[in-house]
């Protein structure tokens, strides 16, 4: 029942979350002047067309988006699809918005689920070995070079080398550029960050009394790991999960303009740029769903690691 209940408030509370961040978003491209439209306008006007015509089509532009009924009515009409998934079509495209963000949800999918595993992965054990070996050489190399790639302008050089294969000066496969690298510079983006918390936390449990008695039974190195690795794990979970989600929410705009990736970034990024709301509020629903599954996880994975978590 205890787990019933976080769910349920776990879910409410992301409800409550969507349906805030949807109203902020709708009020936000309502509200405000339409640059679209005014971009229309100043064509109309600089190719001297009567004011006439300008009325015209302006109509024609908000009956087009449906934006000549009262806003409350289409407030609620809109956030009424939200909640159905009903998400109507791409004002841009005219292509069904639903399948549209799915799309490009799997595309972004395809290269941040893999470095996010990766750079956990290499955080972890990265960072665990330099907090149980804090005196050996090979931890410190381990940490510089962590680090160092973290320091480096990953971006810049993928940019270059993306650049250099395009314009054929070097023969790189297509698979490396749109697949690997991007995988590549997403896990470098995330993993400094991993092996810093890892590092900090493992070193203060590994200094506690229970480490000591394992260490004095014999234990080996990985058994002596793994109980400090699972006391350190709470915390580095929050990190995962609340940081690495607004992280790789910007790394995904950087990533697939600059490889020409038509992922969720991209989508989003046109989406502002054309004021097209339903694409907007669909992928807004997609993050805010990301945001309650990852607190789900994180808050059942809380128990799992320490029974004492209630």
């Amino acid at each position: 029942m205890r787990v019933l209940r976080v769910l349920a408030r776990r879910v409410a509370l992301g409800l409550a979350s969507a349906w805030a961040i949807l109203t902020t978003i709708f009020a936000m491209f309502t509200l405000t002047d339409d640059w679209v439209l005014g971009a229309q306008v100043g064509r109309l006007r600089w190719v001297g067309a009567g004011e006439q015509a300008v009325q015209a089509a302006r109509e024609s532009y908000l009956s087009a988006r449906g934006l000549d009924r009262p806003l409350e009515q289409v407030y609620v009409d809109w956030l009424g699809n939200m909640a159905t998934l009903d998400w109507g079509q791409s004002f841009e495209s005219g292509a069904a918005v639903l399948p549209m963000v799915a799309d490009a949800t799997a595309r972004t999918a395809m290269y941040v689920l893999p470095a996010l595993v990766l750079a956990v992965a290499a955080g972890l054990g990265v960072g665990l070995y330099a907090a149980l070996n804090p005196r050996g050489r090979l931890a410190e190399l381990s940490l510089v070079s962590t680090y160092l790639v973290f320091a480096v302008p990953n971006f810049w050089l993928g940019g270059m080398l993306a650049a250099l294969a395009g314009a054929e000066v070097i023969a790189v496969p297509p698979l490396f550029v749109k697949h690997i690298l991007p995988i590549a510079l997403t896990t470098t983006t995330l993993l400094g960050g991993y092996v810093s918390y890892t590092r900090a936390y493992a070193t203060e449990f590994a200094s506690t009394d229970f480490v000591k008695l394992v260490r004095a039974k014999g234990a080996r190195r990985l058994r002596v790991g793994a109980h400090v690795i699972r006391n350190a794990a709470i915390p580095v979970l929050s990190m995962v999960f609340t940081e690495a989600l607004g992280l790789l929410l910007l790394t995904v705009f950087v990533i697939e303009r600059l490889f020409g990736i038509p992922g969720f970034g991209t989508m989003l990024l046109g989406a502002v740029e054309q004021r097209d709301v339903p694409v907007l509020l669909g992928s807004t629903v997609v993050i805010s769903a990301v945001g309650v599954v990852g607190s789900i996880v994180q808050d059942l994975s809380y128990g799992y690691l320490d029974p004492r978590v209630d």
